[in-house]
């Protein structure tokens, strides 16, 4: 006998569509796949990945292609550019993307996702020098909604939910981030009728909107709103997205836009080599813990960033000819020259311990000489 009570516990399995969509042109016998971290994307492997099929939009070159996934399916992905054999020549710039399918999602409804391709100065926001100084105040900001989240439900037929995501790494306190356009849910271009953006996280703001159908194509710009009333659009011609509109085409769409298009941040800034970080304390060559007192004039002076010659170690043949900063001996240990021997130690014998006058350093005329590798001796000695 059959016990039906074992398959009434089996619960249906919701499913969604999953679409990609990304303009790029490739050459004859290239094509685009969607790599990510997830079986049905390739694991990791790419011959494995989604292989896109190109179609004509206007000018434009799309690649698109499809899955299967269930509701709350989550993975990374990226875009390559893979040979007839699945051989990658290139793959885009920047952090891995992340596939989020939005929340309440019903079964057998498409969403599709509209990418562009990252080039590698989109990642330069996001390295340490920027993230951690330069943006440190927009890299603090509260999350105000998860990535992926949306807030609008699709109860209409003739509508479509858009989630616009913009990434904005340098953005001041107390500014809002708009989306404007040419429909009256995008404010007919009216930035206090336009969509607010929430914050993500990772500088990514995003926001949903029902869109009806007849409203497409929509053209739209995205904006800053300070809270002093100064307001700043992106540069450029209006952005626009097209959506199939008839009964197969997409319930939601995912517009991840890039980076907002604005004046690339500018900062100026001072080179120098370490061995002319000079102070009073010194013997007569550069010192690492010099480098505050450059880092304290370069504020007053309101340079943004410092650079330095190569500071890592040369002493190879701890000859003068070692004092060449480009031939180091390797990238990770920095140069004893410039170590100040009494921050070491208390220990330090009287022979050395003479501060600025070592013995190697002589006069010579009207002119102060180092001797590199006398200085060098002593030091790597002690």
């Amino acid at each position: 006998m059959v016990n039906f009570g074992l398959f009434s516990e089996i619960k249906p399995v919701v499913s969604v569509n999953v679409r990609f969509r990304i303009p790029y042109y490739t050459q004859w016998g290239q094509s685009l796949v969607v790599g990510g971290s997830e079986p049905v994307l390739g694991s990791g492997n790419v011959k494995k990945g989604l292989l896109l099929t190109p179609f004509h939009e206007g000018d434009e070159l799309i690649w698109g292609g499809s899955l299967t996934v269930p509701t709350g399916f989550q993975s990374e992905y990226s875009y390559y550019v893979v040979d007839d054999q699945k051989n990658v020549l290139r793959w885009e710039g920047g952090n891995k993307r992340k596939l989020v399918v939005p929340e309440g999602v019903e079964n057998g409804k498409v969403v599709e996702f509209h990418d562009l391709w990252q080039n590698g100065s989109d990642s330069l926001p996001f390295k340490s020098a920027f993230k951690n100084v330069i943006f440190r105040k927009s890299s603090s900001l509260a999350i105000e909604k998860r990535l992926g989240a949306i807030q609008n439900k699709l109860d209409r037929d003739d509508s479509v939910i858009v989630q616009f995501k913009i990434c904005c790494p340098n953005i001041a306190e107390g500014t809002s981030i708009y989306v404007i356009g040419s429909s009256l849910e995008l404010g007919k271009w009216k930035v206090h009728d336009g969509l607010k953006l929430n914050y993500s996280g990772e500088s990514v703001w995003e926001g949903d909107c029902l869109i009806p159908k007849a409203a497409f194509p929509l053209k739209y710009k995205y904006c800053k709103y300070g809270k002093n009333g100064n307001f700043s659009l992106e540069y450029g011609s209006n952005r626009e997205v097209t959506v199939d509109i008839s009964a197969s085409g997409p319930n939601y769409v995912v517009l991840s836009d890039g980076m907002m298009r604005e004046m690339p941040w500018r900062g100026a800034g001072v080179a120098i080599p370490m061995f002319s970080v000079r102070s009073e304390d010194d013997v007569g060559v550069g010192e690492f813990v010099d480098l505050k007192l450059v880092v304290d004039w370069a504020v007053d002076s309101g340079f943004h960033l410092l650079q330095l010659l190569p500071i890592n170690d040369t002493s190879v043949h701890k000859m003068w000819w070692d004092s060449y900063p480009y031939s180091s001996l390797s990238v990770f240990a920095l140069h004893p020259l410039y170590l100040r021997l009494q921050r070491l130690s208390e220990n330090i014998p009287d022979d050395i311990n003479v501060g600025p006058t070592f013995a190697f350093v002589q006069y010579l005329g009207y002119w102060l000489y180092v001797f590199y590798d006398m200085l060098l001796r002593d030091v790597t000695e002690y």
